[in-house]
């Protein structure tokens, strides 16, 4: 027992020094609570007299009930709960054993601890014979159930975890049992001296673990870090062989596809993916390098930019895939897009967007020698819709007729606005008898238009200006016809189609 708690007090002091290399909190409250437990039961068990025999136990207490509640805490560290861990997790962990240390103090002006103190000589060793009291079965309750716990949350993380960490979860878990045995040959009368042996099977634990820390780094913080970023890192990881058989993935991607690891691990990706071809083509590319793909995640689209890194050494070969979601700077890219490019009251291009549309159709319909339509239009005496009925009035008169003029339309025509009532249509491939028919459509459901606002119907008209051509003409060329035919229109009464045509038949 001496020698036990002289290994784990070095233990403790190395696990000290080297705090920062080492992620396992509680580890050392734990190996100094062994020492302290190991070193008074071995002083109790050689004591000269009942007095010091109580006091060493006494003592011995501090380090027997500290045992669990430390227990608790490296398991809840390593299995990567660390969000309960707050000052009230503390003050509850430890208020059953300070409470009951206090009592083991005390004891001899209560008895609630232990009712009766003596012991029996066996081979020169003074071994305790106590009468239990009501708060030492407390204490074999407040201890078993801290094991049981610590050694379920290990449980639950090895089934839980992924297959990349399986080994060394199986390891933690079987270690942690080993308490157990110790106490349970105690408490079943196994040894034909009726020793304590705990602190041993505590110490074989404590020696295992230190091997690890030496040799393999289970507890290192590179080794947890790395687990802990794998598994809570925002970004989607996928792990490929060279065949593209699923080798891992962490729990971002597993949330994205909707997939569980221990279900889909060493089944080919094809399977896995086959809802997500964008996905697939870049896995069967067999390229490294940054992509951009689209995916339906509960019937909304997301947006992410993927990364492909070739994995190879000696031995192996694949190749890890990283997404990253960039939903939100591609959503506020397209807004910032359509502001850039769209009238926001009406939902048609602006101005100066409509004159690179135009600019680019007209290149495309003039080099396959198509027809192309212009049509000009505002609504008459707009200006008094504003005065009479305010501008509010007047937006909702502008918003209803783009609405009537696209119901007319189809997706070959281009509508802009170009002014504060004044609109422009582009027509690819149009004749100029269909244009002035599409103008007079569109007119006449702008007149038929019954707009109800605040207790008021608003009645609007619009005049148009067509114009058509074959020859290669710049935009402003035909702008510029469109505006006469539509002066025209005005001049003419308003509420009326009026066209220049300028086909070469």
């Amino acid at each position: 027992m001496f020698f036990i708690s002289i290994i784990s007090i070095q233990l403790a002091i190395y696990i000290f020094l080297n705090r920062k290399k080492i992620f396992l909190p509680g580890f050392l409250g734990f190996a100094i609570s062994l020492s302290i437990y190991s070193f008074f039961y071995s002083l109790e068990i050689t004591a000269s007299s009942l007095e010091l025999m109580k006091l060493y136990t006494s003592v011995e207490y501090l380090g027997v009930l500290s045992i669990p509640a430390f227990w608790i805490i490296m398991a809840v560290r390593y299995t990567n709960r660390e969000k309960i861990i707050k000052r009230k997790f503390y003050i509850k962990l430890f208020f059953i054993p300070v409470f009951l240390m206090i009592l083991n103090f005390t004891n001899e002006y209560h008895h609630l601890f232990y009712k009766d103190y003596s012991y029996n000589i066996v081979y020169f060793l003074h071994i305790a014979d106590l009468t239990p009291g009501f708060f030492y079965y407390v204490g074999v309750i407040y201890v078993n159930l801290c094991f049981f716990i610590g050694n379920i949350l290990y449980v639950y993380n090895f089934f839980r975890e992924s297959t990349l960490y399986k080994k060394r979860s199986f390891i933690i878990l079987i270690t942690s049992f080993i308490p157990w045995v110790g106490y349970w040959m105690y408490m079943l009368n196994i040894m034909s001296v009726r020793i304590d042996i705990v602190p041993i099977s505590l110490a074989i634990l404590c020696l295992f673990y230190a091997y690890a820390l030496f040799n393999s780094n289970i507890f290192g913080t590179i080794a947890l870090a790395r687990k802990t970023v794998f598994n809570d890192i925002t970004d989607a990881i996928i792990l490929l062989d060279s065949e593209n058989i699923l080798i891992e993935v962490n729990k971002k991607a597993e949330q994205i596809f909707n997939i569980e690891s221990n279900l889909i691990i060493g089944k080919n990706s094809n399977e896995v993916f086959k809802e997500y071809n964008q996905l697939l083509s870049k896995i069967d590319d067999n390229k490294t390098g940054i992509f951009n793909i689209e995916i339906d995640i509960r019937e909304e689209i997301h947006y992410f930019q993927g990364t492909i890194y070739s994995l190879k050494n000696s031995k192996n070969a694949g190749k890890i895939i990283i997404l990253a979601d960039n939903t939100e700077q591609m959503k506020l890219n397209k807004k910032l897009e359509y502001y850039a490019t769209m009238d926001i009251l009406t939902g048609v291009y602006n101005k100066n967007y409509f004159h690179e549309i135009a600019a680019d159709k007209l290149q495309e319909c003039f080099k396959l020698n198509n027809p192309v339509s212009l049509i000009l239009f505002d609504l008459d005496k707009f200006k008094d819709v504003n005065d009479n009925y305010g501008h509010l009035a007047g937006d909702i008169v502008l918003e209803k007729a783009i609405e009537a003029c696209k119901a007319v339309l189809d997706e070959r025509y281009y509508i802009g606005r170009y002014g504060g009532e004044e609109f422009v249509i582009l027509l690819n491939d149009t004749i100029f008898e269909t244009a002035f028919e599409i103008a007079e459509n569109i007119r006449a459901a702008i007149e038929k238009m019954k707009i109800l606002y605040d207790g008021t119907t608003i009645n609007i008209t619009s005049s148009f200006g067509v114009f058509s051509c074959y020859e290669k003409k710049d935009f402003k060329i035909l702008l510029k016809n469109a505006d006469m035919a539509l002066y025209k229109a005005k001049k003419t009464g308003r509420n009326r189609v009026c066209g220049n045509n300028d086909l070469v038949c």
